[in-house]
């Protein structure tokens, strides 16, 4: 009888132990299943931020260019009608304000600045010897003697008495 009664307790001990640990693996699986939904409404979310944030580029874009193209036919329609309705110089000059090239050139004329010859400023050194950003630059070259005897003093006293 005692060995029946230590079988049923085992049993139910068992049963109990597999409860409690079925509990706990199932835990970790429903927190898992909830990270995993969470991660997936997050890129469904950053998916249309990005659909949404292209969509209103392409429409700026769609905007600019129609803005563009209504100041070219206001200037076209300006332009047709001072051709039509003032005299030949005032509107070959009106017309002539259209041009960029043209505005770019009167602008660079009113600043000063010669197209002709002019070169935009490099982000960047040309490869020259002695210009200022060369890595000799200031440098003297001293002989082996004035190197060990330290005696480079003299040359360059007599190098900022000529400046």
């Amino acid at each position: 009888m005692i060995q029946i009664l230590a079988g049923v307790g085992l049993f139910f001990l068992g049963v109990l132990v597999g409860a409690v640990f079925h509990r706990s693996v199932q835990g970790e699986a429903s927190k898992n299943k909830r990270l995993e939904q969470k991660l997936s409404e997050l890129q469904d979310t950053h998916t249309k931020y990005q659909a949404e944030v292209s969509e209103h580029f392409m429409n700026t874009a769609r905007a600019v260019h129609t803005l563009n193209k209504s100041y070219k036919e206001v200037h076209d329609h300006l332009a047709k009608g001072a051709s039509r309705l003032c005299n030949e110089e005032q509107a070959n000059d009106f017309i002539a304000l259209g041009s960029k090239s043209d505005i770019k050139a009167e602008h660079a004329h009113d600043a000063g600045i010669d197209l002709e010859n002019f070169t935009p400023p490099m982000d960047y050194a040309p490869k020259t010897d002695g210009g200022t950003l060369s890595e000799t630059f200031g440098m003297t070259k001293l002989s082996e003697e004035q190197l060990t005897t330290n005696n480079f003093d003299e040359k360059n006293k007599a190098k900022n008495a000529s400046l």
